[in-house]
């Protein structure tokens, strides 16, 4: 790794480390314009986006937090916070052993590919309902897989567990939707989990484990945020609720857990056994739709993983079907 590179590095893990105190700064840099719109949550995930792009030497990160909060800011407060962001990165990194005029021609280039990717014009917001919750999902999904690719993809899979669940369980339309895009936004709130806890391979301790648990809560607080995606939060807070009031953040039970955090809950977990993690290898479908069968009831709601196991039993009963037939 060059001495660049390094330096790129110390300051993207500085300015993470710090993130409340740099989003404080960042705060307190804007304008009159952009203080009384600009909302503390989504400036730290601005830093996290900034430190992801200086990690990875790419604006990606950045120009992906840019597409998320289209949804909850006008244009102008978004190119003053990532201005203000840039100014206050710069000033954090001027002290450090770094090739400051690289870091400076690098913001610009972040600063640029916002201005390219949401050309400014003063009140612009997304016109149309469904292109902004589209838009902004996208831009949550980029952002976490800039985080972490694995998270991303087991939340697409989540989704599209969640759209056989609910159509196996003949959900309306309008509620399958509902139940797909909470799937897939579930994890939303790991893009602030350390990546010493994220990516550990071996079990958490304790105290790692509290940390993890805060994704729901964290997630929660970022939808709420956002206009488009603000009635998905109640979800993403509730998809670790268990049946039997032990989950949590807050130990939900039973239906005041919300109908599609449960049908959430099953697909997730489904998803989650039968794929690798760091720390474990993957469980065969038919071990998970057992420990569904064991937790129905306490972990999960009962009707919800009947409906799971009835329709990864389906394919089976009808190949038993034909060859008794043959």
């Amino acid at each position: 790794m060059s001495s660049a590179t390094e330096g790129r590095a110390a300051l993207a893990r500085r300015i993470v480390e710090t993130r409340v105190a740099v989003a404080d700064a960042i705060l307190s840099h804007l304008g009159p314009r952009s203080s009384g719109q600009a909302s503390a949550l989504l400036v730290r995930s601005l830093v996290s986006a900034l430190g992801q792009s200086l990690e990875a030497a790419s604006p990606e990160a950045v120009v992906s937090w840019a597409r998320m909060a289209h949804g909850a800011f006008t244009l102008p407060v978004i190119h003053d916070l990532v201005a203000s962001a840039c100014e206050v990165t710069a000033a954090t990194g001027e002290p450090l052993d770094l090739d400051f005029s690289a870091l400076l021609v690098f913001l610009e280039i972040i600063k640029t590919n916002v201005a390219e990717a949401f050309p400014l014009a003063p009140g612009a917001r997304f016109d149309d309902p469904q292109r902004a919750t589209s838009g902004v999902i996208d831009g949550v999904l980029a952002m976490l897989k800039a985080r972490d690719e694995a998270t991303c993809a087991h939340s697409h899979a989540t989704g599209a567990w969640c759209r056989r669940l609910s159509e196996a369980m003949g959900l309306s339309t309008m509620t399958t939707d509902v139940v797909v895009k909470a799937g897939v936004l579930h994890d939303v709130g790991k893009i602030a989990t350390p990546d010493a806890i994220l990516f550990k391979p071996g079990s958490l301790t304790e105290p790692e484990w509290i940390v993890m648990q805060q994704h729901a809560e964290f997630g929660a607080q970022i939808l709420a945020e956002l206009p488009a995606l603000s009635a998905y939060a109640p979800i993403v807070r509730a998809h670790h609720e268990r049946w039997d009031g032990r989950g949590y953040p807050y130990g939900l039970q039973g239906e005041q857990i919300p109908f599609e955090a449960r049908v959430v809950a099953v697909a997730d977990a489904f998803h989650a056994m039968i794929s690798a993690r760091p720390y474990r290898p993957a469980i065969a479908q038919r071990e998970a739709m057992e420990i569904l069968r064991e937790g129905r009831g306490t972990q999960w709601d009962g009707a919800v993983v009947d409906a799971m196991i009835a329709m990864l039993d389906a394919p089976r009963s009808v190949g038993r079907r034909e060859v008794a037939r043959g």
